[in-house]
């Protein structure tokens, strides 16, 4: 319960116990035609002024629905660790609804040339931020997490300039910064390169292997 409801609660027993508590005998107060319904008036107002009271209370501190959680926000100095993920005070999140190459990813530029497209996500993200400090609303307990420096969303703008691509397991998750970047050929959009996450799950048959 909340301090409000607390403190409601609290009042309208004061309340009740004060209105219904005895009235002064008739030596101790002129005497007044109405005196004696005053005590049923008494009492029956404070049966109706502790439950109204009470429903008040409820209406200041609704509790909370079943299985509702409320956001969890944290803020401060991020470390890049990739183009996709920050450290936030120990924490690693993975930023929402796009992915990043890996920091030992190579792409092909428009001259055909290769270039650690990886480690340029992860500068670019660091360039980004450059030093301020970083707010993330945690989506889930996959450790994925809406970070803005400034106000800014950081994976839209990642995904616009081309350093990443909206994460085609998020439904419609930068999908217009996605088709605007290549729409421009800029970062990746502007040579070749392997869908991060198809190359991750190649990874990991050979592996398997």
């Amino acid at each position: 319960m909340s301090l409000t409801a607390t403190i409601l609660l609290i009042y309208a027993a004061c309340l009740a116990g004060t209105i219904a508590s005895p009235a002064r005998s008739h030596n101790d107060r002129p005497h007044d035609d109405r005196a004696s319904e005053g005590p049923g008036a008494r009492r029956l107002l404070a049966a109706l002024l502790v439950p109204a009271l009470a429903l008040l209370a409820g209406l200041q501190a609704p509790p909370a629905r079943a299985g509702e959680a409320a956001p969890r926000i944290v803020s401060g100095p991020a470390t890049v660790i990739d183009g996709a993920t920050l450290d936030l005070g120990g924490r690693r999140l993975r930023l929402y609804g796009m992915d990043a190459p890996d920091l030992d990813q190579t792409c092909s530029d428009g001259h055909e040339r290769d270039y650690s497209c990886g480690r340029a996500a992860a500068a670019a993200l660091t360039a980004r931020i450059g030093g301020e400090s970083v707010t993330c609303e945690l989506s889930g307990a996959d450790g994925t997490a809406l970070c803005r420096r400034d106000g800014e969303d950081l994976a839209a703008w990642m995904v616009a300039n081309g350093y990443a691509i909206a994460d085609r397991s998020a439904p419609a998750a930068y999908e217009a910064q996605d088709r605007r970047a290549w729409g421009r050929r800029v970062g990746l959009w502007s040579g070749v390169f392997e869908i991060p996450a198809d190359r991750r799950r190649m990874r990991r048959a050979s592996a398997s292997l």
